[in-house]
């Protein structure tokens, strides 16, 4: 007998239902982009347990009759498709039909709907997408769809689902994408009956967009991006960016559109990092575009989700997008003065500082270099290899490097990652022994964020709590910082902070050991003795001292080197002397 045998209908349905429907985010956005293709200029959003327990979505679209809500359930009933030729040039989303299907094989589903001007509407329910009763209901123009109980016959499904806070990120982010990419259409989204995010409509063509962006991702993030347009035969594209000095700390900034889709497509981030060539490694641009194309110019098939797309013509994509962002980007920048003054004879020039990188305030060292490192694991009494006493200080190299003589040899220790390492282990200690010493700010400090990536940080407030920091949600697109670790003595680094969590955080199955490295790496980068910080005889020592009971005091927590070394034996082989000369 063969071991190849046919599915149960039951059993394949919530298979299918699996490549549409992750978890109540994929779930929202699939309702979603059903109410727009119905012509809705309104939709409502309800959730409660973080859509688990029921997730309702209301819209005042077109509406469907009875036949078309009975169809809706079926499986490969579809609005959009009657030939395979469609496929290749589809202007909608996805009208009811397949979304639809997919949600009710994992959930207790609710469908009511009436079109305009008809005597009365369609209601029916369905259990892991068995049709359970149909029949009339009043004649409320658009449609209601409610899901409860998601993954109810799928509990492996609805056990990977992450945490309330977690989730609910996932749905504030599906409203927040579908409101930028949708500025003439409303959307209210609640979550345990509390309002969470209201857009009201944007009708104006020109002002709408901007307006729309400033209440999705708030006025800092927002006010200053560079406009860029471009209108051709077949593709048009509206863009947002931020200048090369408004740059943020975090990628989770950057949305694409596609004939108003979401979508993720590596030639369009190439594009807009190609623009952005000098920026620093660690500043990411923030970006709102939409391409508009014909349906034939892109495959959106890729991927059941319909995330990712492939453009026909890459080239022309690529292309089009860094060459204008670029162009946007050299005019904004200041005109260059036609003649420098040259300074006077004895006069102090200052040091250059980085293109993007805005110069730090002096700052006393004594404050970092007073805090110890945890004890040492690895290294034995006389402490590491590296560590060869006695150690003469000779000077700063460009107020970077410190140079020093060691037992006959040459050592040479980059100040900032050498403190760096220091405070990161010592803060990895506190972590270790129960949670990192904190001090409450007497200001608290807000910083403007999506209202999605404020629920993303909240998730993992009780780790962040053990790193000593106390965040809470402030207004819609808020998030204020009441605490900050004992350590952390630049209140200007937080909002840097945040963002670089936002990137750690963005992965979900790696996000609880990345919270806790990247956060405790970026703390230390941030309290650490900076490049260009003037360091005396006793403060270059201390750090040597210091950085001996490190367990590995060789690299900085980014990975790198902290130290460069040459021996007696080996100064006297690179100048070619038979040997070391006596000390």
């Amino acid at each position: 007998m063969g071991s190849i045998r046919r599915l149960a209908a039951d059993v394949a349905s919530r298979i299918a239902a699996g490549e549409v429907i992750e978890r109540p985010g994929s779930a929202l956005k699939e309702l979603i982009e059903n109410a727009l293709d119905a012509g809705a200029s309104r939709i409502t959003v309800e959730c409660t347990g973080a859509g688990r327990g029921s997730l309702r979505v209301a819209d005042d679209g077109c509406g469907m009759d009875p036949e078309d809500c009975a169809l809706a359930l079926e499986r490969h009933a579809t609005s959009k498709i009657s030939a395979l030729s469609d496929l290749e040039k589809l202007a909608t989303f996805g009208f009811r039909g397949e979304a639809l299907y997919a949600a009710a094989a994992v959930s207790r589903l609710s469908l009511t709907s009436a079109q305009r001007g008809a005597k009365t509407g369609w209601n029916l329910a369905a259990e892991g997408g068995k049709v359970l009763r149909s029949g009339p209901a009043p004649a409320v123009a658009g449609t209601i769809v409610e899901l409860r109980d998601l993954f109810f016959n799928t509990p492996a499904r609805r056990k990977f689902l992450k945490s309330d806070a977690y989730e609910r990120g996932r749905l504030a982010a599906a409203v927040e994408e579908a409101a930028l990419a949708n500025p003439k259409t409303a959307f209210t989204y609640k979550s345990e009956g509390r309002v969470v995010l209201r857009f009201e409509p944007q009708p104006d063509p020109e002002q709408g967009p901007r307006l729309r962006m400033l209440e999705v991702l708030g006025r800092e993030n927002a006010a200053e991006l560079l406009p860029i347009a471009a209108d051709r035969p077949e593709l048009k594209l509206r863009l947002f960016v931020s200048g090369p000095q408004s740059l943020v700390a975090t990628r989770e900034l950057q949305y694409w559109f596609v004939n108003r889709r979401p979508v993720s497509a590596r030639v369009l981030q190439q594009a807009l990092y190609r623009a952005f060539a000098e920026r620093p490694r660690d500043r990411h641009p923030i970006c709102v575009g939409n391409l508009e194309l014909p349906g034939e110019s892109f495959d959106v098939n890729v991927h059941p989700g319909k995330r990712e797309i492939r453009f026909k013509s890459e080239r022309d994509v690529f292309e089009l997008v860094s060459g204008l962002t670029a162009s946007a980007l050299l005019k904004s920048k200041p005109a260059a003065p036609l003649f420098v003054a040259r300074p006077p004879a004895g006069g102090k020039v200052r040091e250059p500082r980085p293109v993007y990188a805005a110069a730090p305030a002096p700052r006393p060292v004594q404050e970092v270099l007073e805090l110890r490192a945890a004890p040492a694991e690895t290294p034995g009494a006389e402490g590491p290899r590296w560590f060869t006493p006695p150690f003469r200080f000779l000077g700063q190299i460009e107020r970077a490097y410190l140079v020093f003589e060691a037992s006959g040899g040459l050592f040479v220790l980059d100040q900032h990652a050498a403190a760096e390492r220091i405070l990161f282990e010592k803060f990895i200690s506190e972590i270790e022994k129960g949670g990192a010493r904190s001090q409450r700010l007497m200001l608290p400090m807000t910083l403007q964020l999506p209202a999605s990536a404020v629920q993303t940080v909240l998730a993992q407030a009780p780790r962040l709590e053990r790193l000593g920091f106390n965040f809470e949600s402030f207004g819609k697109t808020g998030l204020r910082c009441l605490s900050v670790p004992a350590l952390f003595h630049r209140a200007e680094d937080l909002k840097h902070m945040v963002h670089r969590l936002l990137d750690s955080l963005a992965d979900p199955v790696s996000a609880a050991e990345a919270a806790r490295h990247n956060a405790t790496a970026t703390l230390a980068c941030k309290a650490a003795v900076k490049a260009h910080d003037r360091l005396s005889e006793a403060e270059a020592l201390r750090l040597v001292e210091d950085l001996k009971d490190c367990r590995d005091g060789s690299l900085c927590p980014h990975g790198r080197r902290t130290m460069l070394a040459l021996s007696r034996d080996e100064l006297a082989r690179r100048f070619q002397r038979p040997g070391a000369p006596p000390l």
